[in-house]
């Protein structure tokens, strides 16, 4: 089948072309490209008598969801989650999953992968079944978190509620104190993190936003998290990021995001890298976008941390003579520069070095594999501990 996205290969030309010259230059021109998609997973799973709808006080959301048919809670972006504490030994779900792939945690373990209806990409409500999460699980309290680690091109995802065995009781699930957002690409996505090699192409089977840079530095600090990342997207002047950020689903542009009670503690904006791919943009246009979208996120979360970041696929190798990677930088760190001597020292430049393919490898496409999204979760740790005091939360 075919999906009609913006293939996210700026930022895979720029590491091709330091690694061969034989390789060759994937296109950018908003053409199709063929996609994998999981097969149809069979609900195998018995239904069980004590019902916890999606609205019960108990049920935690992380990320964008909104209310839809018969009460499903309904996400695109990557990594939205759906957690639930209960005293039990098992538990099932309705979930609609579509072509998407959603990750299924137990107490902290990612133990399997819920996987629906590649025909259903296009549906804002994909058909939900019952799914089985957890069976023969020790008595006592337990936690289980759905997390879907697909991006926004493979459609929405539906939780219509868990089931829990006789006797089972949900528990209030207190949120994180911390929040952090991450705001990006294909990088921000984890396309490809779990791919073998760059010879792989686009795949939900290869992409986990559970195991990206900002999921695992979240996890690191006990944070609840939220990303707003799709392939291709760029800053400015076209297929932009901002212009889908306002969405609750960004591929409905009537769903609109209306906020969220706990604002985000921290902010990382990663969006340079399919700006650059093909020669600078202009220098004060593109300045000027920047800082319309760094004043609506600061509109937002008036005490967030802001880190203005460049990623790992970007250099100066490609295009040639484009210095793709230093021109990036100085414009970035001049968007820095001016927030601060404005008088907002919460925003912050952070580089993460250019990722090493001979030592660590790499993903499908040439992008970060989990390897490289290790060390960037690592550094960008660092970062947090430096600026904000944090210490990591206790396991």
């Amino acid at each position: 089948m075919k999906l009609s996205f913006l293939l996210p290969a700026l930022g895979l030309s720029l590491v091709a072309a330091t690694v061969s010259a034989q390789e060759p230059l994937p296109s950018d021109d908003g053409s199709s490209i063929t996609t994998v998609v999981t097969k149809v997973q069979p609900s195998k799973a018995s239904p069980l008598p004590v019902a916890i709808p999606a609205d019960h006080a108990a049920v935690r959301y992380s990320g964008r969801f909104e209310k839809k048919e018969d009460a499903a809670m309904v996400c695109a972006w990557p990594a939205s989650a759906v957690t639930l504490r209960f005293q039990g030994t098992g538990a099932v779900a309705n979930l609609g999953i579509g072509g998407n792939r959603v990750l299924v945690v137990v107490d902290g373990k990612p133990v399997k992968v819920l996987t629906g209806n590649s025909q259903e990409v296009g549906k804002v409500v994909p058909t939900v079944r019952l799914y089985s999460l957890a069976e023969g699980l020790p008595a006592g309290e337990h936690t289980i978190t759905l997390v879907k680690i697909t991006e926004a091109n493979l459609g929405n995802v539906a939780f219509s509620g868990f089931q829990l065995p006789e006797g089972a009781a949900a528990k209030e699930s207190p949120a994180p104190e911390r929040k952090i957002q991450v705001i990006g690409d294909s990088i921000s996505a984890g396309y490809g993190n779990e791919a073998a090699s760059q010879k792989e192409h686009f795949s939900a089977e290869t992409q986990n936003a559970y195991l990206t840079y900002g999921a695992m530095a979240a996890r690191a600090f006990g944070a609840d998290y939220t990303c707003q990342a799709w392939s291709g997207r760029t800053m400015w002047p076209k297929f932009t990021l901002p212009e889908v950020y306002g969405r609750t689903l960004p591929r409905d542009a009537a769903s609109v995001w209306a906020g969220d009670a706990k604002k985000p503690d921290v902010i990382l904006v990663n969006l340079c890298t399919n700006d650059f791919s093909k020669g600078a943009p202009e220098e004060e246009a593109w300045v000027a976008a920047y800082h319309a979208f760094l004043a609506q996120l600061r509109k937002e979360a008036p005490d967030a941390t802001i880190y203005c970041a460049q990623g790992p696929m970007i250099n100066d190798g490609y295009p040639a003579g484009g210095q793709a990677g230093t021109k990036s930088r100085l414009y970035i760190q001049r968007i820095v520069k001016e927030c601060n001597d404005a008088g907002d020292a919460k925003v912050h430049y952070l580089e993460f070095p250019t990722q090493n393919i001979a030592t660590d490898g790499v993903g499908a496409d040439y992008h970060p594999n989990l390897v490289t999204h290790r060390k960037m979760a690592d550094k960008f740790v660092a970062a947090i501990k430096q600026d904000l005091g944090w210490e990591p939360a206790k396991q």
